[in-house]
């Protein structure tokens, strides 16, 4: 068996993984532009589609029955208030970090079903690190340029918790292996998943010398 066909090589090749295009990257016209950037960098989209999450969708994604991932959300958006020197119980009603992490939840669950999403499974050669390094910190003034945040959001957690929404940061992806096998598993059937060959693999992984 060659190196090449290595049952580990081949799984790195064909590593898959989650990514979705939130409601503010489809309104403000980047899916193309997004998509783009995946594919140029040698991922292969392998499922698609758009449409508009439900509310159990959304809390079935999220850990939101986690109380620790909601008093971290909360703890986030605490300590953002204390930087700029802002009183969270003026704002949010309370300075307690369940309170206000249930708070920033149930915010996101408001943005996530605002509107159309595109949902994508992506495949490629560690794919799973490959589009988190594509879309930049979750955080888009902490992006580096050249990423899809970094380039295209300029929203901060400042702005966001003071007027009581979600940070709009455009995109999401897959942190690792169990998350990506869920988030697949939740968003698309085995049937919905395409198995294809890009004709640009011969090129990126053959040796052909």
């Amino acid at each position: 068996m060659s190196n090449a066909e290595h049952p580990i090589i081949k799984e790195i090749k064909q590593q898959r993984t989650f990514a979705m295009i939130k409601p503010d990257g489809v309104v403000r016209g980047l899916v193309g532009e997004i998509v783009l950037r995946l594919e140029k960098a040698g991922l292969k989209v392998v499922a698609m589609k758009m449409l508009v999450p439900t509310k159990q969708q959304v809390i079935d994604h999220y850990p939101m029955s986690d109380q620790a991932w909601v008093d971290r959300l909360g703890d986030k958006g605490l300590s953002t208030f204390e930087e700029l020197g802002l009183d969270a119980k003026e704002h949010l009603g309370s300075n307690d970090r369940s309170v206000v992490g249930r708070s920033v939840a149930d915010s996101l669950i408001g943005y996530m079903t605002s509107g159309p999403v595109v949902a994508m499974v992506i495949e490629g050669a560690q794919a799973i690190e490959m589009v988190r390094k594509l879309a930049g910190h979750t955080l888009p003034a902490k992006a580096a340029v050249g990423t899809i945040r970094g380039d295209y959001s300029v929203d901060t957690p400042a702005i966001a918790n003071v007027q009581g929404r979600a940070l709009h940061n455009l995109f999401h992806a897959s942190e690792n292996p169990g998350e990506a096998a869920n988030e697949i598993k939740l968003w698309f059937s085995d049937a919905e998943i395409c198995d294809y060959k890009r004709a640009a693999d011969d090129v990126m992984f053959t040796k052909s010398y």
